[in-house]
């Protein structure tokens, strides 16, 4: 696809569906590894731990998450250059898109809630649980330290983005058409670091990943343009790959969130520059993987599977440290565990998510779902505007 091929709504990227696919997956293996390997209390598999440290990046694949929404929410906006944008409308279609599927998930997570806290001996609490659901429902719960992870605890992020969506709307959409691209990336450092140096607080909420999805908008405005900018786009892709990668190396799970800010940052500029140079070009050697049907047919429910694994690894996490599980057992479990799972999101996402999808898009992801693996394919058009 040429940098010219842009129209009006979200341009459909097979390579962006593919890694949602593939970040989505490494999620959910990451949270296997968490409560089968690394977690003192529930690891039946502690084993396992000298062996796996490359299942300690799951944070980055949440950063990966981040890029991507900047990057294809900001795109339609880019190519109509805002003049249309309305945040009243922006914020409806998201609700439409994500809130189904959300709010069933998170009325959903109390039955695997209540009883993974019954196998390990917990009190239910009745009161608790439904102040739980009331702040995950207002998407806030990641604004309190205790509710962050309760219930289920990858949806932190998705409170997170949303509430990065009004950023965007009501401030950086508005600096960009003003004064450029500049001033969004200004905008959201500002606000990203703002809650940090002023009070010294909400550093597990990570609000620097505004910055990510800054990051992403500016890949999207670069995209957007008739010609790309004369750079070396592969090699600036290639070089900030390296760089994340070694910032990455001393990283060890369950270090202090301050410490995250940097890292995030590196990895979220790898991948706005990859996009700008798979934008360039869809045969360089990632964007061709990523474009493979397999990736992408598990990227077309990806949010699906974001929302509903982490309560079934639980519940399966204390069952097995319930019944004292062997090594063996525990192995041949949550290998089990990962296609029921992924089968269970697709179902999911037949019944929460896809009804929801705009037609266009329904139609750009059946007709790339279909094709060849690896097969080239035409530039499809979702018309899912972000506007």
């Amino acid at each position: 696809m040429s940098a010219s091929a842009t129209g009006a709504g979200r341009t459909y990227y097979p390579h962006i569906e593919g890694l949602r696919g593939v970040a989505a997956l490494y999620v959910f293996i990451f949270h296997i590894w968490q409560t089968a390997i690394q977690h003192p209390a529930t690891a039946t598999l502690s084993g396992l731990l000298p062996w796996t440290p490359f299942l300690q990046f799951g944070h980055f694949a949440v950063a990966a998450f981040i890029v991507i929404s900047g990057f294809c929410l900001g795109l339609p906006v880019a190519q109509r250059r805002a003049e249309d944008f309305r945040p009243l409308r922006f914020f409806a279609r998201r609700a439409r898109r994500l809130m189904p599927a959300y709010v069933a998930v998170v009325l959903l997570s109390v039955i695997p809630f209540c009883a993974t806290g019954l196998l390990h001996g917990a009190h239910i609490n009745p009161a608790h649980i439904a102040l739980a659901v009331a702040l995950h429902l207002a998407l806030v719960h990641n604004l309190s330290f205790a509710a962050t992870e309760y219930l289920n605890g990858p949806l932190w992020s998705i409170a997170l983005e949303c509430q990065i969506y009004v950023v965007f709307a009501l401030l950086l959409v508005p600096a960009w058409r003003r004064f450029g691209l500049g001033a969004p990336l200004v905008l959201a450092a500002v606000a990203g670091f703002a809650p940090h140096f002023l009070t010294h607080s909400f550093d597990w909420t990570v609000p620097w990943l505004v910055v990510l999805f800054a990051f992403g908008v500016a890949a999207a405005d670069i995209c957007a343009r008739p010609a790309l900018p004369a750079l070396p786009w592969n090699a600036l892709a290639a070089g900030a790959a390296i760089v994340a990668l070694a910032a990455l190396v001393p990283y060890v799970d369950g270090e202090p969130d301050w410490y995250l800010w940097l890292p995030d940052l590196l990895v979220g500029a790898a991948f706005a520059l990859f996009f700008v140079a798979a934008h360039r070009s869809e045969r360089i050697l990632p964007a061709r993987v990523l474009s493979t049907r397999p990736l992408v047919f598990v990227g077309t429910f990806s949010y699906s599977l974001y929302l509903i694994h982490a309560p079934l690894v639980d519940f399966v996490g204390a069952l097995l440290w319930r019944v004292h599980a062997t090594a063996a057992v525990s192995a041949a479990a949550w290998l089990a565990l990962i296609p029921l799972v992924i089968a269970a999101a697709y179902a999911f996402y037949r019944v929460f998510e896809r009804p929801f999808l705009s037609a266009g898009f329904r139609r750009a992801i059946d007709a790339d779902v279909q094709r060849t693996a690896r097969a080239p394919h035409p530039a499809a058009f979702a018309t899912e505007p972000a506007a």
